[in-house]
């Protein structure tokens, strides 16, 4: 059950309603945690803000997502792996570059670079070692893009811990877990 109350969209007056109506053009519906933030407009707006801005990153939306991905399944986060996955398939997102975000590495041997250097980044808090951070700039990320890439994880984070926190309930398709999606072709991914 939902352990941190959701903003009833009817109900929402001022700026809430403002952000809301946003969020509702910009994604053909308002998202259960698109709600849960808006307990707080600062936190919605904020949130607004930062994905709006991460659309130009240098890094792409493809890669972007990936790394949401690998932050999410990182974090157990099932609302996240679960809208982050529609969000791709309404993007365009091939299933099994998805997938590769799921789990950190991609035989594209730049974007399993970036992701590696992501789980790095999550796993140590941002104390990663020069070895790592040679490794991202010898896939060819300049400092730009590694910056996008830690900011990806951060905005991953957030998102993953506000609904582990809140338990969101989910209404989109939830994905199986990362092993299900290798043994069948029902997993959600698809």
């Amino acid at each position: 059950m939902q352990r941190i109350h959701s903003v009833e969209p009817a109900k929402a007056q001022g700026r809430t309603r403002e952000l809301l109506e946003t969020v509702e053009k910009t994604f053909g519906t308002i998202p259960n945690v698109a709600t849960v933030m808006a307990n707080s407009p600062a936190v919605l707006d904020s949130f607004l803000a930062v994905s709006t801005a991460m659309g130009g990153a240098k890094i792409g939306g493809k890669l972007y997502l990936q790394i949401k991905l690998a932050t999410s399944e990182a974090n157990t986060c099932d609302y996240c792996n679960s809208i982050l996955t529609h969000l791709g398939k309404q993007g365009g997102i091939s299933v099994s570059d998805m997938l590769d975000g799921r789990k950190a590495a991609s035989s594209d041997p730049r974007t399993d670079a970036a992701l590696k250097f992501a789980s790095s980044v999550l796993e140590s808090r941002g104390k990663v070692g020069d070895e790592e951070l040679q490794a991202v700039r010898q896939a060819g990320f300049g400092d730009t893009e590694i910056v996008e890439i830690v900011a990806s994880v951060v905005v991953g984070c957030f998102t993953n811990f506000l609904n582990n926190v809140a338990d969101t309930t989910l209404d989109i398709p939830q994905v199986e877990p990362l092993e299900a999606c290798s043994v069948h072709s029902d997993c959600g991914c698809h």
